[in-house]
């Protein structure tokens, strides 16, 4: 027992009913017995790698791990089972998991293996390289099936493990690239048939530039620096243009309503539109558990699922949410003061992953709830009804509980 850690342990178990509070009310018959299945998987996950040393763990099964997760991504692309519009899900008897999820714990573990090993190297372009590569090819995947959502948390994944790598050149290349092609995606949302117009306008912003640098700032050789920046500017508008043609157009009204949240609220905008007046309609104290009326009514979708954090503002109010926000707050420090206590590289590289993970998709799920995130599908850690998320979160927090065992030296 002294294993584990009381300050995640807590946190943790007082997530999970506020969650099975929501689903018991709104689920019943299989379903509800997936549930309590799922949590007694991810409490025995939990304890499991809570026992399990991390150091021989990582350096024995690492890469069986990664391999097997690729191939379980691979199995959903020719057998997998369709649920709105995503084929996530894999169906092998009894059992029905979404491998994604998975997915993203392996992940973690492989690039923390392939990681500390070449941390000597860390910043060269063949470690950014193969860091990249790893972290791409089960996003290119979970990207086929298509699940966005899930997608840009590989993404954050890769991000994560270059900022390990210190390479700040690359990270800042990164960063306004990505912001780039994120612009002209919306803007290609925005503008279906402005495509020319933003050629148009990038040739006369780079020959307005090469004009300023090469007349009144007399750099040498400014055709090549604009040219570069030229080619590297149309390079992305292909990409972007690419990448909105293959949304689909529930996934292009997703990014609409989040710039317009006012946009279609009957239609494309229903939810976000019923998740503000759920959450405002709890007020301090909420309604109480059960009297929720835009849940039970069925005005607000995903109740138990996406939208659970709506769910329990209205029944719980702002004093229900924010001991929520606060028991996150107490989980997520522990985490990264373990990674700070860890006694090797594998041990942080590790936690901090993990860390990064579960904030990202918490930050997500609560932002599209408030209109501050697109909307992505994206569970609400240890809160949400899911299964495979559940238990892999939970054993998440294991290995967490070891890394800060290993570091008191029990």
């Amino acid at each position: 027992m002294r294993k584990i850690d009381f300050t995640i342990l807590i946190p943790a178990i007082f997530l999970v009913v506020m969650g099975t509070s929501q689903i018991i009310s709104y689920t019943s018959g299989r379903m509800l017995l997936a549930h309590f299945a799922a949590l007694g998987g991810g409490f025995a996950g939990m304890f499991i790698f809570s026992l399990t040393k991390y150091k021989v763990f990582i350096r024995f099964r690492a890469i069986t791990l990664y391999v097997l997760g690729i191939l379980l991504l691979l199995a959903v692309l020719s057998f997998g089972r369709t649920v709105r519009g995503s084929c996530s899900w894999l169906n092998i008897g009894i059992v029905v998991f979404q491998p994604s999820e998975l997915v993203k714990f392996t992940t973690i573990i492989f690039l923390t293996y392939y990681f500390s090993r070449n941390y000597i190297d860390r910043g060269s372009p063949r470690t950014v390289f193969f860091t990249v590569l790893f972290g791409a090819l089960p996003l290119a995947l979970v990207l086929k099936q298509p699940d966005v959502g899930t997608a840009m948390v590989f993404l954050f994944i890769i991000f994560v493990f270059l900022y390990f790598s210190q390479n700040i050149n690359f990270l800042m290349f990164l960063v306004i690239s990505g912001g780039i092609v994120l612009i002209e995606i919306i803007y290609f949302c925005l503008y279906p048939a402005g495509t020319w117009s933003l050629y148009l306008a990038g040739a006369a912003f780079f020959a307005v530039l090469y004009l300023l640098m090469r007349f009144l700032l007399r750099i040498k050789k400014a055709h090549v620096l604009v040219l570069s920046l030229g080619s590297l500017f149309v390079l992305s508008l292909l990409f972007s243009w690419k990448v909105t043609s293959m949304l689909k157009p529930y996934q292009k009204n997703r990014i609409l309503n989040f710039i317009k949240p006012s946009r279609d609220t009957l239609n494309s905008g229903y939810h976000l539109s019923q998740s503000l007046i759920t959450i405002g309609s709890g007020k301090l104290t909420g309604k109480g558990y059960r009297m929720g009326s835009q849940a039970r009514l069925g005005f607000l979708p995903g109740k138990y699922t996406d939208f659970i954090f709506a769910s329990i503002a209205e029944e719980f109010g702002f004093l229900g949410v924010l001991l929520i926000l606060i028991s996150y707050f107490v989980l997520y420090l522990r985490i990264i003061k373990i990674s700070m206590l860890a006694i090797d590289q594998q041990g942080t590289f590790l936690t901090l992953a993990i860390f990064a993970i579960l904030f990202f998709q918490t930050v997500l799920n609560i932002g599209m709830t408030l209109g501050i995130m697109p909307i992505t599908g994206l569970p609400l850690p240890f809160v949400s009804y899911g299964g495979t998320a559940l238990v892999v979160y939970l054993s998440m927090l294991g290995i967490v509980m070891n890394v800060g065992a290993t570091a008191e030296g029990w």
